[in-house]
């Protein structure tokens, strides 16, 4: 059991090796999230203009063939694979939020 000004014992040790790992983990993580996260920031506008447009069209394709097109038209796989692309979207967006 050490007191103050005495020389360090084995659990100090420890505490500071646990603090060293948690110290060169944290800058490890900031190394892979800070470009991770720009690169993703710079793609933003791009990602979100392909996915919402391609949600966007597809509800729309959808909808006109749901109306206009044969009766055996696949209404749900093509309704769930547009809603799909604004839940991927979506994911990206909470990504970038977590990566912030």
């Amino acid at each position: 059991m050490g007191t103050q000004g005495s020389i360090p014992t084995a659990d100090s040790r420890l505490t500071i090796a646990g603090d060293l790992g948690r110290c060169a983990l944290w800058v490890g993580w900031q190394c892979i999230r800070l470009p991770l996260f720009l690169f993703l920031l710079v793609l933003e506008p791009v990602v979100t203009f392909v996915l919402g447009a391609l949600a966007l069209l597809g509800v729309l394709t959808v909808l006109f063939w749901k109306f206009f097109g044969p009766p055996n038209f696949p209404f749900f796989l093509m309704l769930g694979i547009s809603l799909g692309f604004e839940l991927a979207l979506i994911l990206y967006r909470k990504l970038l939020r977590w990566l912030a």
